[in-house]
């Protein structure tokens, strides 16, 4: 409801410089227009924009039109003003946009007094937004746009093209009703609304960095001299400011500040230069006054309203640790409007009303709020009552340990923790879980006791099992001592061979086996018990470094190690048993020396294979290389070359690795001249041995030629071999012995040089070897034919003298006539030089 303080009287004194509205100096009284209506406006309906309106002009009846524009809080789209009821005098247009309502004559120039109030009257505004903001409506007699915070009117005006400089004195030379106009400045967000949003258009307003460039004020009006921005997109506003995304860019000298049209936000501003664009977007298309300045003579010839929307400021959620009551609670914008709660964000009636509200529940709800006045329409909010899970655990538990440390007192450590699954039932996963000496100190989780606690200072102890949300319960554990029910000293031997791939006294051990050996002799059936290792007694006794992997256990000392065994009963973790009762033995492989190689030739005597230095007593086993037995001491006797394995066994039936000796087969070679090719008389001649199918023997074997110590080379290939005998030697690298074969290489000297210097006296045919026969002859002939010497080819020579007289230096040719034992001539023809 409107009071007294709502009301707001406007004394409109205006000058009509149009039609039939005239009032100056001769007398004529300016009309009063009296406006009330702020009230509370429930979403989705509709409200009379006024509750009462009035104009009262002592001397005219009439008037041209009324304005009723949203001048605050105008939402595009979703906002309305309608005028209901019968008014055949009157005629309406709603500029969506501006958010203006015009009421005019119907038809006429003017309209009654009488005609325009009874319609302002019936005037309602609609939202079908279901989150309407507070709103106010002006009302004005000029077409101007009226804003109630600054009490100025703005006018956009088109002048497509118009320049910067133009547009500031245009607006300059511009009046309304006597108030002086400029370009605007825009200091609030409902003003840039009003002026740039709800404009007829877009285009320059009051601001420039010309100036200083990044230094933006309002140049123009009142405000002129005023800095609204610092900087460029990135920048500052020690005030306020509403630039578009990425404004101001200076692109192109751009200093001056236009109404963004078409482009990016709405309303906002981008800098462009004098001139703008010459067309599209960046093409100023207008200019925007302001009208009211402190100088200007005092003018009221609008009045506003308002509605306010009821909102929820703030709510309490609440949360709590399993079912009961929680407490939630929520306000309203007005005190006048009643908090609703609902169970659906839509829909259903409200099941509480009132700030607080304390439902019980069980789980997590989620209720939803209203800020009603008499309605129950509008956006609701949320509010979560949150129920936090409670730990489900065993409110008392007896916790046992075995006395097993030398003092028959009854006091031993626990470890507290190992409770922990037993408390839980073996989800602990997510828990924190503290201990206390009282209940009292659990429940505030003060005065918590280190977990490996002795039971000297009290059987009872109190765990706190807490969630990551907070909420706890209390559990209570009776210590007990119990007495170990294995036999003490006794000692589960568990032995085996150390067979893995590296002699190191460590083996891989399958502790289950002595699970299974407890079991068999001490531990009675169908008691749920189960069998835990450790490595000393005090991890097993608080069962710490438990080893898990039982299966595939690896001792960690070499050859043996003690490990702990505590029984304990899987249903409420009571110990049966505690002492070191297993002992892991990992007996040694046999170890032995070898001499892994031998040789064995064939006219040699047998070999002999032994082991040495062996670090026990063992048996023997030699296998051939098929896998045969051959021999079971330490060492045999072979005869033939292969590779031969021999494994010791100790008492343990432990194997040593298999070693193997490997007995070379070789023998002498037996090379002949039909395994000898021989190239002579030749630039180059050679000789080759052919061993392609061992046809040497069975032996590895290099070659040397006429030096028994060598070099030998792997090659059985010789050349540039000078004519004459030759001898080759095979020798078998195993040492098995050297053969040997004299070859002839046929060949005739090219020169000698009969000076008595014991080189190259005589000349002689080489390498006639005894393949050929003494009737084998040799001529030698001066360059004139003349016959000069006729000896035997197989043991004659020329000492350079023909009838006791020496020959001058010359070439000489010679024939030879060489047979064959089988009676086959060779013939051969040359010549050669005596040289003195």
């Amino acid at each position: 409801m409107a009071n007294k303080a709502d009301l707001i009287v406007v004394h409109v004194f205006f000058f009509l410089f149009a039609m039939n509205f005239c009032w100056s100096q001769n007398g004529n009284i300016a009309p009063t227009i009296t406006a009330t209506g702020n009230q509370i406006y429930c979403p989705l309906s509709e409200i009379n924009v006024v509750t009462d309106f009035d104009i009262v002009d002592p001397d005219d009846t009439q008037i041209a039109a009324v304005y009723i524009q949203i001048s605050t809080g105008y939402q595009l789209g979703f906002d309305s003003l309608i005028l209901n009821g019968t008014h055949p005098n009157i005629a309406t247009s709603w500029n969506v946009t501006e958010g203006k309502l015009t009421l005019k004559g119907n038809g006429t120039p003017l309209a009654a007094y009488v005609d325009l109030i009874a319609a302002v009257k019936d005037v309602v505004f609609k939202s079908t937004s279901t989150n309407p903001s507070n709103k106010f409506f002006s009302f004005t007699i000029g077409d101007a746009n009226y804003l109630p915070r600054t009490g100025h009117y703005y006018e956009y005006v088109s002048a497509l093209g118009i320049t910067w400089t133009a547009a500031k004195a245009a607006a300059e030379l511009r009046t309304y009703y006597g108030l002086q106009g400029y370009l605007a400045t825009i200091l609030y967000p409902e003003e840039a609304q009003l002026a740039g949003e709800q404009a007829a258009g877009a285009g320059w307003i009051g601001g420039s960095d010309a100036q200083t460039e990044g230094i933006w004020k309002w140049v123009t009006g009142p405000e002129a001299g005023t800095i609204f921005w610092n900087g460029g997109p990135n920048g500052s506003t020690p005030n306020y400011a509403n630039w578009n995304s990425g404004e101001p860019n200076n692109l192109g000298d751009e200093d001056y500040a236009h109404v963004t049209y078409n482009v990016g936000i709405k309303g906002s501003w981008n800098d462009l230069s004098n001139t703008g664009e010459s067309s599209g977007d960046y093409q100023p298309k207008g200019y925007i006054v302001e009208y009211g300045s402190p100088t200007d003579p005092p003018l009221n010839i609008s009045a506003s309203t308002h509605i306010s929307v009821a909102k929820i400021t703030d709510t309490t959620p609440n949360s709590r640790c399993g079912t009961g009551s929680v407490d939630l609670e929520a306000h309203a914008s007005t005190p006048t409007a009643e908090v609703l709660w609902f169970e659906a964000s839509t829909g259903g009636s409200s099941i509480w009303s009132g700030n607080r509200f304390t439902p019980v529940i069980n789980s997590t709800t989620t209720y939803y709020v209203l800020a009603s006045v008499g309605c129950q329409e509008g956006e609701r909010t949320p509010v979560v009552a949150t129920v936090y899970e409670m730990p489900v655990i065993q409110k008392n538990i007896v916790f046992k340990n075995c006395d097993d440390d030398g003092m028959p007192n009854g006091f031993i450590n626990y470890n507290l923790e190992e409770a922990n699954d037993i408390i839980t039932n073996n989800n602990s996963e997510g828990l924190t879980i503290t201990y206390y000496k009282t209940q009292a100190e659990a429940n505030s989780g003060v005065g918590l006791i280190n977990p490996i606690y002795n039971n000297s200072e009290g059987n009872i102890v109190f765990a706190r099992v807490e969630t990551a949300d907070g909420c706890y319960d209390i559990s209570t554990i009776d210590l007990q001592v119990s007495t170990t029910s294995l036999p003490q000293g006794y000692v589960y031997n568990m032995g085996d061979c150390d067979d893995d791939d590296v002699i190191d006294g460590k083996r891989v051990f399958d502790l289950t086996q002595a699970s299974d050996a407890f079991f068999s002799d001490f531990l009675p059936p169908n008691q749920n018990l189960s069998v835990h290792y450790y490595r000393s007694f005090d991890d097993a006794q608080l069962e710490n470094n438990e080893i898990l992997n039982q299966t595939s256990y690896i001792n960690e000392s070499a050859f043996s190690q003690t490990l702990f065994v505590r029984v304990e009963s899987d249903n409420n973790g009571d110990c049966y048993g505690i002492g070191p009762h297993l002992q892991l033995i990992v007996h040694p492989r046999p170890q032995f020396e070898i001499d892994q190689t031998e040789i064995y030739c064939f006219d040699n005597k047998p070999v002999t294979l032994f082991t040495y230095n062996p670090n026990g007593d063992f048996l023997y086993e030699w296998k051939d290389e098929s896998g045969q037995i051959v021999g079971n001491s330490p060492f045999i006797t072979v005869v033939i070359g292969g590779t031969y394995t021999v494994i010791a066994t100790s008492s343990y039936v432990c194997e040593s690795f298999p070693v193997s000796f490997t007995v070379v087969q070789s023998a002498v070679a037996n090379i002949s001249s039909d395994y000898v090719s021989i190239v002579e008389l030749s630039d180059n001649n050679n000789i080759t041995i052919n061993n392609d199918n061992n046809n040497l023997g069975i032996g590895d074997y290099e070659f040397a030629l006429d030096n028994i110590d060598g070099p030998y080379q792997e090659q059985p290939y010789f050349d540039h071999v000078l004519a004459g005998s030759h001898i080759i030697y095979v020798k078998d690298k195993n040492l098995c012995g050297i053969a040997q074969l004299e070859v002839f290489i046929l060949g005739f000297p090219k020169f000698f040089t009969p000076n008595n210097d014991g080189n190259n006296d005589t000349w002689y045919v080489k390498g006639l070897d005894n393949d050929y026969s003494n009737a084998s002859v040799v001529s030698v002939f001066d360059r004139y034919g003349k016959l000069i010497k006729q000896l035997n080819a197989k043991n004659g020579y020329w000492d350079g003298t023909f009838n006791g007289q020496q020959l001058a230096d010359s070439d000489y040719w010679f024939v030879a006539e060489l047979v064959e034992v089988t009676g086959n001539v060779r013939t051969f023809h040359g010549h050669f030089s005596l040289v003195r």
